[in-house]
Formats: structure tokens, C-alpha cells, sequence
């Protein structure tokens, strides 16, 4: 069991590694281009286009329906087998060419709702620019699929990082010459191109080329992979129809002011996903090959994010004041309110996206489908109910309620996998720790915010290990972890 713990540790520490030292830097690069980006659009204008960017997000998942996911787990299971590369060449060929005409659907059906639906025609003009860029995301998807089920998150990391950086360099001039978010709209465009080219020569390094294009497997394909593509669905609804309800309902202000506390907010959430887009793959394969050892790697897993998400909440919540005015300036107070409630969806964020892994590692995918949906629901007749009225602290309060309901749902649903976890020490530590650095914050917040933020973080710290979250365990992880390594390096 040892062994294999520590076995399967390299592998998901090598993948979180290079994933978070590259999604860092993406997210570094992203969070200060989207602070010039709030800043030189102004309120309104950033409004129009966080607007337009909700509306794409919600068809986006048409291209996929869920073909993305389920292509990861075949091709992390395929790839060891006899006979898998052809397996796994044809199954690329066949999802590639499936999911253009899907995306060309998605694309097509949103510009008939968006006319139908009366949206104006500085809208209307900006999602047609986006069209092309969709069609194109949908080809890049399945290249960087078959690199996430490789588990070469090295290479997918660099082919997003290009992405991230052509975007910002022909963005920023977009924004310094005054093309406004049309600008932006073609700077997305240049950037997915170059991303789909570069995932397609990632793949091509691995050896992996299109394979003929079974058309017969299509209703196959799109059964198996559906309860994916309702989680897609549904997760876009969830995270975007607040946005589109706002814009409808109380214009392009109050979808400016949402949006800038929602986007500081999922980028936070970039460190769960490292961890989990790199723990899934290789939790697939130790379904398979140790099953047993499952337990005591969702129990430390459950630790950690719970570990990091706590400290962000109460931090965000005590210095937002301070975090706006810094990031946007003075004009996004009304910002506030809402940076205060929506921050508390980061650790229900980090507890479901890793809870949900575990019902598809079990093979449960309609379960995963069901809560989701369970949540939607209640996300979108919340929303139509309160959002009209209440604006923007609606729609903020909505979305923790919305995670609050699926994270309920798939702790009900593993029950039993979860039953040996000790709550107390995941749940009770990290909150007391997190809770005194809150105080600690609090009383420094007349210092400069990153002051205020630097000592947070080094009051947690201690914290954490005074109070025994951070212990032997964890030491003896690490030691664990760099053993073999040392090793294979004197090798």
C-alpha cells in the first residue's frame, strides 16, 4: 500500500507541479490583463462585454456535450492496453469530427435565441465575431483531451500559456488603440488559433494522429458521454445565467460591478483545478490497478483543498474594502458587497469539483448529472425569482447557495467512501486557523493591502502548525515524495 501511495503521489505531484508553476503564470498574466482590462473599459463598457462573454459560455457546451471529459478517462484507460494507440487514434478522429459539427450547431442556435430574444445589435455584432473562435475552441478541446488523458499536462500548460500570452500582447494594443471589446473579441480569435495549432502538434509528438472517422460510433459516443454533457450544460447555466439575468434586467453598470467581484473570485479557483485536473487521470488508473488505497487519498486531498479555500474566504472577506479599491480604483465600491458573499463559494468550489472526480472515478457519471442538474435548478428559479428585484447581492448570494446545494448532494452520495474521514480534524482546525488570521487581518487592514495580505498569509502558516493542520503527515509526505526522487537523480 505504501508503495503504491507513494507512487502514485509522484505522478500527481510531477502533474500538479508543472500544472500549477504554468497555470500560475497564466493566471498571473490573465488576473493583471483583466485588471487593465476593468480599468480601461470603465464600468459600463466592461459590462457590455462580460455580457456578451456570458451568453457564448452558456452554448459553449453544444461543442462538446461532454465528449471532452469522458475522452480523458477512455484514453487514460486505453493507452496501456494492447491495441491502444489505434484505439485511441480513431477514437480522435471521430470525436474531432463530431465535435465541428456540434460547435458549428451551438454557434448557429445562439445567434437565433440572441435575435429572437431581442438582444441589441452592438451584442449581436460582437457574438458573430466570436463565432469562428468557438468552432475553433471545439477542435482544440479534443487535441488537449487526448494530452490531459497522456497526463502531458506539461505540454497542455504551454500550449495555454502561448494562448494566454498572444491574447494580452494583442489585447493590450486593442485597449491602448480604443478598439474597445471588439478589439478584445479579435484578439480572442488570433489566440484560439494559435492554441488549436499548437495542441494539434502536442498531440502530434505523442505519436497520435487523426484516425478515420467512425460515424457509426457517433450515437455511441453521445450516449455515453451525456451525463457529461448535462453536467456541461448545467454548469453553464449555473455560472453564467446570473450575468445574462443582470445584464437583462438592470443593464450593463450592474453587470460590470458583479462581474469584477466574480472574476477576482474564480481566480482563485485555478488552485483547486490544477490539483483535480491533475489528480482525475491518475485516480482513474488507481481505481484499476489499487483501489484500496483510494480512501487515504481522498481523506488527504479533502485536507489540503479544504486548507488552502478557508484562508482565501475569510481574507477576501476581511480586506475587500482594500482589495477593490487597489485592483479597480474607487469606481467599483459597489463591487463590495457583493466581493463579501460570492468569496464563500471558493471552498464549497474546491469541495465539489474534487467530490464530483470521485463519483466518475466510481464510474457514477449520472449521479454527477443529477446533483448538477439538482442545483441548476435551483440556481436558475432562485435567480428569475430574486435577481430581478435584488440585483446584484442576489445574484452573489445565489451562487454560494447553488454550490452549498451540490456539495450536500455528493456528500449524501458518498456517504460511505467518506465515512472513515475524521471532520473534525479537516473541517474543525483549518476553520479555527483561518478564523484568528481573520482577526489578525483585520486589525492590520489600515496597512497597505499587500502588507495586510502578506501577513495573513504568514499568521495561517503558523497557525496551521501550531494547531496540527499542517503535521507529521504532511512532513512525512514530503520526505516520501522526494526520497525516490533523490535517488533516481544519484541513478
Amino acid at each position: 500500500m505504501e508503495s503504491m501511495l507513494k507512487s502514485f503521489a509522484h505522478i500527481v505531484a510531477r502533474n500538479s507541479a508543472i500544472g500549477m508553476a504554468a497555470q500560475l503564470a497564466i493566471k498571473l498574466i490573465s488576473f493583471s490583463f483583466s485588471v487593465l482590462i476593468v480599468r480601461n473599459l470603465g464600468v459600463q463598457a466592461f459590462g457590455q462585454y462580460t455580457a456578451v462573454a456570458a451568453f457564448c459560455s452558456m452554448f459553449l457546451f453544444i461543442g462538446d456535450l461532454g465528449l471532452s471529459p469522458y475522452m480523458i478517462r477512455e484514453v487514460a484507460r486505453l493507452r496501456d492496453t494492447p491495441g491502444g494507440i489505434l484505439r485511441i487514434e480513431s477514437l480522435y478522429g471521430t470525436v474531432a469530427t463530431l465535435r465541428l459539427l456540434l460547435t458549428t450547431l451551438g454557434v448557429l442556435t445562439m445567434m437565433l435565441i440572441a435575435w429572437i430574444t431581442g438582444r441589441p445589435a452592438v451584442m449581436l455584432i460582437a457574438l458573430g465575431l466570436n463565432m469562428v473562435g468557438m468552432i475553433l475552441y471545439g477542435l482544440q478541446g479534443t487535441s488537449d483531451a487526448i494530452l490531459a488523458g497522456h497526463e502531458r499536462f506539461d505540454m497542455s500548460a504551454a500550449t495555454k500559456i502561448l494562448y494566454q500570452l498572444l491574447f494580452v500582447v494583442i489585447g493590450s494594443i486593442a485597449l491602448l488603440s480604443g478598439a474597445g471589446y471588439y478589439g478584445l473579441i479579435g484578439a480572442t480569435f488570433v489566440a484560439v488559433t494559435a492554441l488549436t495549432y499548437s495542441c494539434w502538434r502536442a498531440v502530434s509528438h505523442l505519436g497520435i494522429r487523426f484516425g478515420s472517422v467512425a460515424f457509426h460510433a457517433w450515437p455511441g459516443l453521445l450516449r455515453a458521454s451525456l451525463p457529461f454533457g448535462v453536467v456541461a450544460f448545467a454548469l453553464g447555466l449555473s455560472y453564467k445565467f446570473d450575468s445574462v439575468l443582470l445584464n437583462i434586467f438592470h443593464g450593463d453598470v450592474a453587470t460590470g460591478y458583479y462581474n469584477a467581484a466574480y472574476n477576482l473570485v474564480f481566480s482563485t479557483v485555478i488552485l483547486s483545478n490544477i490539483i483535480n485536473t491533475a489528480l482525475y487521470p491518475s485516480l482513474t488508473r488507481q481505481a484499476v490497478t489499487a483501489p484500496e488505497s483510494l480512501a487515504l487519498i481522498y481523506a488527504r486531498a479533502l485536507r489540503y483543498l479544504l486548507a488552502l479555500a478557508l484562508p482565501i474566504s475569510v481574507g477576501v472577506t476581511a480586506l475587500a474594502p482594500q482589495i477593490v479599491t487597489f485592483l479597480f480604483s474607487s469606481d467599483y465600491a459597489p463591487a463590495i458587497p457583493a466581493l463579501r458573499i460570492v468569496i464563500w463559494v471558493v471552498p464549497l468550489m474546491f469541495l465539489s469539483e474534487f467530490l464530483g472526480y470521485i463519483v466518475v472515478v466510481a464510474g457514477r457519471e449520472g449521479r454527477v448529472a443529477r446533483a448538477i442538474m439538482v442545483s441548476t435548478g435551483v440556481n436558475i428559479a432562485l435567480n428569475s425569482v430574486l435577481v430581478p428585484r435584488f440585483g446584484v447581492l442576489a445574484a452573489a448570494t445565489m451562487t454560494v447557495i447553488t454550490e452549498a446545494v451540490l456539495v450536500s448532494q455528493y456528500l449524501w452520495l458518498l456517504r460511505r467512501e467518506l465515512s472513515h474521514i475524521s471532520w473534525g480534524r479537516n473541517f474543525g482546525r483549518p476553520v479555527a486557523a483561518a478564523a484568528l488570521m481573520g482577526l489578525l487581518v483585520i486589525e492590520v487592514a489600515w496597512l497597505p493591502v499587500l502588507v495586510s495580505v502578506a501577513l495573513g498569509v504568514l499568521a495561517y502558516t503558523s497557525l496551521c502548525v501550531a494547531l496540527g493542520v499542517i503535521g507529521p503527515d504532511e512532513w512525512n509526505f514530503v520526505r516520501r515524495l522526494r526520497q525516490p526522487l533523490a535517488q533516481g537523480s544519484t541513478g
